[in-house]
């Protein structure tokens, strides 16, 4: 029987601390050492997700300049002032990583399964892939890889942050608007691709302070909820003393780390937390998404973009 998304969150503790254990680190750590010079990184579906992450940690941890960007992006920018191309893909065989490996650029591939002609950054595990619709742990492996690099191979803040786990209490709403950031982009990211992956809500994506320029009047005219990520800034504080009179429920997720990438790391794992909830009280499995006829046929599409 095909697991359900409880069977998958009850799991997905134990395959990201798996694949820490089972990959190597040093040598992992040896290869995005390499990458020094600017950098795109990509990804489609959940790793996109994972692309944003990586930009991040590259950017902060080698001190360059690295941007995320999808595969049929990569197509249309000028290329002249990067050096690197940097796929994340679970199986690293799809048409997103040979579009984006299309070009005279130095190619790494952070994956599950390596590729001939490129730097690999492989990552093992020794425990039944994931069967699930929305990307779980097949988002937050190559997250852990990656937050295992920035801390040097210290896993006890992995380890600390995969044992923080909490059910939201959530109502239903069609439209779910998120308060984020670049600070919180991974997790809001996440969020938005799951709940439009898995038809539950309609999400809407603000930047805090462009919210304050008129993004606000949706919540006005539809029946919204308000998910935070609230960071304590003063911004925060005066959002949170505004928003319950003009939702029908406003949900904050709390920074708990004052490093930023690793805070982005948490706030992504309560996001997927908070997802679970919300398909939870609307009782949908984001494992078992019944999805759109549109899925199959353009899953597989090859042609030219």
């Amino acid at each position: 029987m095909k697991p359900t998304m409880y069977d998958n969150f009850n799991l997905l503790e134990k395959r990201v601390i798996d694949t820490l254990t089972k990959s190597d680190l040093e040598r992992i750590k040896e290869v995005l050492q390499r990458i020094k010079s600017p950098t795109i990184c990509t990804g489609v579906g959940g790793s996109n997700v994972v692309s944003n992450f990586a930009s991040k940690v590259i950017s902060r941890k080698n001190t360059c300049i690295v941007e995320s960007i999808e595969p049929r992006s990569i197509l249309y920018k000028d290329l002249t002032n990067y050096d690197n191309i940097l796929a994340c893909s679970y199986s690293g065989r799809n048409y997103g990583v040979s579009t984006s490996f299309n070009n005279d650029k130095v190619k790494y591939l952070l994956s599950s399964i390596p590729k001939e002609g490129v730097n690999n950054i492989t990552y093992a595990s020794s425990i039944q892939k994931e069967d699930s619709f929305i990307s779980l742990a097949a988002t937050l492996m190559p997250m852990s890889i990656l937050l295992a690099y920035y801390t040097d191979n210290d896993l006890s803040v992995i380890r600390e942050i995969l044992s923080t786990k909490k059910d939201y209490l959530v109502n239903i709403s069609k439209i779910y608007e998120v308060l984020s950031g670049y600070d919180t982009s991974t997790a809001s990211l996440f969020l938005e691709s799951t709940l439009v992956e898995s038809g539950i809500a309609i999400p809407i994506i603000h930047d805090k302070y462009g919210y304050c320029h008129g993004r606000s009047t949706t919540s006005y005219h539809q029946d919204s909820s308000a998910v935070i990520f609230n960071k304590g800034t003063e911004l925060d504080k005066y959002l949170m003393s505004l928003l319950s009179s003009y939702y029908n429920q406003v949900i904050s997720i709390d920074s708990k780390y004052k490093d930023p990438i690793i805070d982005d790391f948490y706030f992504t794992y309560q996001s997927m937390l908070l997802a679970k909830s919300i398909a939870s009280t609307a009782n949908k499995d984001l494992s078992r998404v019944e999805y759109s006829p549109l899925v199959k046929k353009l899953y597989h599409y090859k042609g030219e973009m």
